[in-house]
């Protein structure tokens, strides 16, 4: 008789072959539906493809993003940035995606981990929504101090605590070269307290399940980023999936002394 563990790696094994066409250039294959995070208009081809390439040209417009860049794009799901790279650029000197989720790491790894230099790695980091029964970790196991243009993470910081934020923070200022950007997305107001997970009547959802939406104080989580060691060069507000805002963050070239160990988090200052 089969057993439960044998039949699901079956089913898994079975999901990771499926695919739902290509890029007009066929230089990668599209992920099935059911493994594209962010909305169900992502559920069309066309939709998805879209939104990778504006993504590949934002970033190419605020952080230089070119075929000579390292990239770490962090809670990378099944590669949609990926995809837009390998159809706009072509290549880049390294694209690392980095997810708590095997099943869409394994999907990247067969589909795209073929063209180029695409590389995916699964983290076992505990996440109460998407890995928890994860690991007490917030590192990103990547080698290379100091190496990466630019660290891209849309819609992650939004599902997770604020404590798992700053240590990831301070991760990719680690990973970035002086000069380089931290991209990411956050749920933030003015005015709110500090952290509130699933806060009733804001958005546009009916947050359900464990960190689905995890709002923090602007100020809050401003000086957060300043104390890993970033300028904001670029903010909008609420014009990302389900209201969140868009920040790009810059490590200086001659790099702050910052000891987020002592700094008080509440310290904000100017935001561009």
């Amino acid at each position: 008789m089969t057993t439960m563990p044998t039949l699901r790696s079956a089913l898994r094994w079975v999901e990771s072959q499926r695919t739902s066409g290509a890029v007009p250039s066929g230089r990668v294959r599209l992920p099935p539906s059911e493994l594209r995070a962010g909305g169900e208009h992502f559920k069309d081809d066309n939709d998805y493809l879209a939104s990778a390439l504006r993504e590949v040209d934002r970033l190419t417009s605020l952080t230089g993003l070119n075929r000579a860049s390292r990239l770490i794009d962090f809670g990378c799901g099944a590669g949609r940035l990926g995809v837009g790279i390998a159809e706009r650029l072509g290549d880049i000197a390294l694209y690392h995606g980095v997810d708590v989720q095997p099943e869409l790491i394994k999907w990247a790894r067969r589909h795209l981990g073929q063209a180029g230099r695409f590389k995916f790695i699964h983290i076992d980091d505990a996440n109460a929504r998407y890995n928890p029964a994860g690991l007490a970790s917030s590192r990103i196991p990547l080698a290379g101090d100091a190496t990466y243009d630019v660290f891209y993470a849309y819609s992650v910081f939004s599902h997770m605590r604020l404590s798992d934020v700053r240590s990831y923070l301070v991760e990719a200022a680690r990973l970035l070269r002086p000069g380089g950007h931290a991209v990411f997305t956050a749920f933030v107001e003015d005015d709110v307290p500090d952290e509130v997970e699933n806060p009733v009547g804001y958005g546009p959802l009916t947050w359900r399940g464990a960190l689905h939406c995890v709002r923090f104080n602007r100020g809050l989580f401003d000086g957060l980023v300043r104390q890993a060691g970033f300028d904001v060069v670029h903010f909008e507000y609420g014009g990302e999936t389900d209201g969140q805002s868009f920040y790009v963050a810059e490590l200086p070239r001659s790099p702050h002394i910052v000891d987020v160990s002592s700094r008080d988090m509440r310290d904000t200052g100017k935001i561009v």
